[in-house]
């Protein structure tokens, strides 16, 4: 087994260097992940692209226990791997997986009999309606896999091993990339079997995650393993705590899918191209964010490893050299976006209605990933150390007293454009919080 990296000791920018590059890459594939559907739907069309958007939604209510779970252990495992306690971060990571695979299919299989109403109610109609429904039938056998999946790469990072999650990722993206090549477009003599092909290749990809990641963690080559024994055997004791660490965070989750149920029906008044647009916009920017996340979770795992052996001061200078990096890496996303605007849309896009609305939102939407950015990287902390409470409150502010206010107030003076007005005002209203929490410094605390 592989020795801890040094994290707690050796200098702060090469160990940043050492846990961001590779887990920016890995997030880099997960984003490529997301957009590939959106760049192979486009030879469906824009409802299949709505399509796509709308079951996003309900599908953050389906990931909200991923959301406990994930978040409650990283503090664990890497304040255990930060004292040195390897066996224990090991345990703790056999039991989130457990309580994800399990849990989630609790939560996914009765949704496959109330698909056609909750999707109505999200605002679905017309053809997009009708796709939404095909793919969610395979989407709800492959969540409980993809939350599963989640943990594989985020254990492995909070012990400080990065390189390992991002070849697990690297080839989730090949399998999901070929697949989608051959059931969508329908390469040689492959037919295309449409959005359905886009979710099975989702869940293709899904599986093989699963199976690499239980060797990787089995094969005992790793800074992280397990036993079989300790993945079947459910602990009561780890659960309520990896639990009561991240409810927060799923409540935090459960408000955030009610509250973009409210802003895609706004939305969806406009028409679905208005949400094909949003669908679009949203997985472009999202696609500059998942290297901010892999930067986000270096941070965490260096401030959460630090510590659990009572380096508080590396800690936060961590989290300053990481805001540093996020701000320069943001900017030069908005530049290249500012210049060329209509190409990176057209990229993703054949209708000439989505790419020539999409403009001014991708423009917006592309500026306030600055603000998400700096968010992100200054609550690091407090998912290295468990202070998930306060992520909540903020959270709470900025989405239900900031955003869906004006959500219904803007579009009377400003249209569509009023609903993408309302993002920027509410991320830099939570940029401005959590850099207070931040500077507070209450979230220096063990939880182990």
């Amino acid at each position: 087994m592989k020795t801890n990296p040094g994290l707690t000791w050796k200098p702060l920018i090469p160990c940043l260097f050492h846990l961001s590059w590779p887990a920016m890459l890995a997030m880099l594939f997960q984003s490529i992940n997301g957009v590939t559907d959106i760049f192979f739907l486009r030879v469906i069309g824009t409802d299949a692209q709505a399509a796509i958007g709308i079951f996003a939604v309900l599908e953050m209510y389906l990931t909200f226990f991923n959301s406990i779970i994930g978040n409650g252990s990283i503090g664990i495992i890497s304040q255990c791997f930060g004292k040195g306690d390897v066996e224990s971060a090991g345990y703790a990571t056999a039991q989130t997986l457990f309580l994800k695979l399990f849990g989630s299919l609790l939560l996914t299989i009765p949704c496959l009999f109330f698909l056609r109403p909750l999707l109505l109610m999200i605002g679905a109609e017309g053809q997009a309606l009708e796709m939404a429904i095909v793919y969610g039938k395979v989407m709800c056998f492959v969540i409980p896999l993809q939350n599963t999946g989640f943990s594989f790469n985020t254990a492995l990072r909070a012990a400080g091993d990065a390189l390992t999650p991002m070849y697990l990722m690297i080839g989730k993206v090949f399998v999901n990339v070929v697949l989608n090549c051959i059931l969508v477009v329908g390469v040689g003599p492959f037919s295309s079997i449409g959005i359905v092909g886009v979710a099975i290749a989702a869940g293709v990809s899904q599986v093989f995650l699963c199976i690499s990641g239980m060797y990787v963690y089995l094969s005992k080559k790793t800074i992280l393993s397990f036993q079989w024994k300790d993945f079947l055997h459910p602990d009561k004791q780890f659960i309520y705590k990896i639990i009561k660490i991240g409810m927060p965070k799923g409540y935090q989750q459960i408000l955030m899918s009610i509250a973009n149920s409210i802003i895609i029906k706004r939305i969806a008044i406009f028409g679905m191209t208005s949400v094909a647009i949003f669908t679009v916009v949203s997985r472009i920017t999202h696609f500059i964010m998942m290297p901010i996340s892999g930067l986000s979770f270096a941070t965490s795992t260096l401030v959460g490893q630090n510590i659990g052996a009572g380096r508080k001061d590396r800690a936060i200078k961590a989290t300053n050299y990481s805001s540093i990096a996020g701000l320069l890496f943001t900017c030069c996303f908005f530049i290249l976006v500012l210049v060329f605007p209509q190409y990176v849309l057209k990229i993703f896009s054949k209708d000439p209605v989505v790419v020539s609305m999409a403009v001014f939102p991708l423009l917006l939407f592309s500026f306030n990933q600055i603000l998400v950015s700096q968010s992100s990287i200054f609550n690091a902390p407090l998912l290295g150390t468990g202070y998930l409470k306060a992520s909540f409150y903020m959270n709470f502010i900025s989405l239900w007293i900031v955003q869906i206010p004006l959500v219904h107030f803007l579009p009377l003076y400003y249209g569509l454009n009023g609903i993408w007005l309302s993002f920027t005002i509410s991320m830099a209203i939570d940029f401005c919080m959590v850099l207070h929490v931040f500077r507070k410094q209450k979230w220096m605390q063990r939880i182990v």
